[in-house]
């Protein structure tokens, strides 16, 4: 037993068997190699220095289960062994570092308390290898001091179900493949019991470990389960701190490995709206999700992009096509992107949130296009600035928000659903930019036709997600009446010149 207030000074301490309760101060020059029960009483409140002039191992085939203070104070570092055999290793107290490094290579360190006095003047825990930093997380703010060749901490809390996470620090960003735009740095957190949290991540990281171009004032905590392939961010906003700097992002409920990025992936929130005339009623003066009402709408778009969601927002009334064209030459489409557009005409997320648009560099100048299956793409009369907080485009307002080809006589741009409301034009049965209801191989009747079948053309294919559905109701139907979808194509042309043929304004 050390008696409080007493010190003792040790080099090596090997155990095989028994423990010492130590309320003093035990100085350790040498080695710890516990191969026997806990090395520590558990009444034991007093402190262990490591303040060797080597480096120092704490190994053993058993954890030591150190209780009281454990304080690292040497310069030369202590390490969980430096040999494949060993032991995962606990501290039930506080750990403290006054210099020097504590490593972990191929071993856990569980952690029951805060620690305190780590930074990168003094030292923290080096996870360099399959070794992790673990503790209980609940709603108070845990602090895991962890690091690499640097120091990049990271704090939790979890609002979810309280659990033990395991923490890694790594010396680049997830997959080590993107070259601007994020962090140089990640976090690999693990869950010892999967599901029930809700977590919030504060990274840290120093000047310099940054990739080309990223941002400080529009950044984001990002988490990926696959390795980069995807990633669910947190809100953009200017990162905390002048050196290091911290981020902070809410609301993961999985773990994985968490980074930072700058807009360019977690996205510029882009408020945009449009219309399609198909689905407009103008009793309730907003769209009709008869579509989705009767849950036809696919869980990956119709546009060939494979965006695929869990699951179709509530208020959807169908998929979009975004495109984003060279402000300079715009017939050169930059990106493509498959959206929803809700009742109102907003175009969204999975979640019912604005649009994000990821992949373009702030400093932006361009043409917003928005297509649909079966209605005449629009495009945007002048450009659209992302290099602001909010960028926006409102297709709804005016023909004039349309790009005018002259080349194109036949119709105007888009179409107004009512006094001063405009819309997508609807009828392109068949996608090819134009609408025909006379006969011919383009003829958008002929595709309703092909549709419902020649030899019954009274016919209604119901409760389907078809191109030829130009109203929008989820039926094809070629007959005559209030629905029928040959008659939407023929009231656009109209009724006394049914040959004339609409066409796309779009730059040629």
């Amino acid at each position: 037993m050390i008696s409080s207030g007493a010190t003792v000074i040790t080099n090596d301490i090997t155990n095989s068997g028994g423990t010492i309760e130590n309320n003093g101060d035990l100085s350790v020059n040498g080695n710890i190699v516990n191969n026997a029960d806990s090395l520590f009483d558990s009444g034991s409140s007093g402190t262990v220095t490591f303040e060797g002039s080597s480096a120092q191992e704490i190994t053993g085939t058993n954890d030591v289960v150190f209780f009281g203070t454990v304080k690292i104070d040497n310069s030369n570092g202590v390490a969980l062994t430096n040999t494949s055999t060993g032991s995962d290793q606990t501290i039930n107290g506080t750990l403290s570092f006054t210099s020097g490094k504590l490593t972990l290579n191929g071993f856990n360190l569980t952690l029951t308390n805060n620690s305190t006095g780590a930074d990168a003047s003094t030292g923290y825990i080096v996870t360099n290898g399959t070794g992790a930093v673990k503790r209980t997380v609940g709603s108070t703010a845990a602090s895991f001091p962890v690091g690499n060749s640097a120091y990049n901490p990271v704090t939790l809390s979890n609002s979810g179900t309280s659990d033990t996470y395991g923490v890694k620090a790594i010396d680049h960003e997830p997959a080590n493949a993107n070259t601007k735009h994020m962090v140089n740095r990640s976090w690999e957190i693990s869950e010892e019991t999967a599901g029930g949290s809700n977590l919030s991540v504060t990274a840290q990281w120093n000047s310099g470990e940054t990739t080309t171009d990223f941002d400080l004032t529009a950044c984001a905590v990002g988490l990926t389960a696959d390795a980069g392939t995807s990633y669910t961010w947190g809100a953009v906003d200017t990162a905390s701190g002048t050196d290091p700097y911290t981020r902070v992002g809410t609301g993961f409920t999985g773990v994985g490995t968490f980074t930072v990025g700058d807009y360019y992936y977690a996205g510029i929130t882009f408020d945009l709206k449009v219309i399609l005339a198909g689905a407009y009623n103008t009793t309730n003066n907003n769209m009709d999700k008869t579509l989705n009402d009767n849950s036809l709408i696919p869980t990956t778009d119709p546009y060939g992009l494979s965006t695929t969601v869990a699951a179709v927002p509530a208020g959807a009334v169908d998929w979009v096509e975004v495109q984003l064209r060279s402000g300079t030459t715009p017939t050169d489409t930059i990106k493509r992107y498959a959206r929803f557009v809700n009742q109102a005409g907003q175009v969204i997320e999975e979640d019912g949130s604005l649009m994000k648009v990821t992949g373009i560099e702030k400093n932006n100048d361009l043409y917003v296009s928005v297509h649909h299956r079966n209605h005449l793409p629009v495009m945007s009369a002048s450009t659209v600035s992302f290099s602001v907080a909010a960028p926006a485009y409102n297709f709804t307002t005016a023909l004039a928000q349309a790009w005018d080809d002259a080349t194109v006589t036949t119709n105007d741009a888009m179409k107004e659903v009512e006094s001063g409301t405009w819309a997508l034009w609807e009828g392109d049965a068949n996608n090819d930019g134009e609408i025909q209801y006379a006969s011919g191989s383009n003829s958008d009747k002929g595709s309703i036709l092909n549709e419902v079948g020649t030899t019954t053309p009274g016919n209604i294919l119901s409760s389907v997600y078809k191109k030829t559905d130009v109203n929008l109701d989820g039926e094809v139907q070629y007959a005559s009446g209030s629905n029928s979808d040959k008659g939407t194509v023929l009231n656009v042309i109209g009724t006394t010149t049914p040959g004339n043929i609409f066409k796309a304004h779009l730059p040629n």
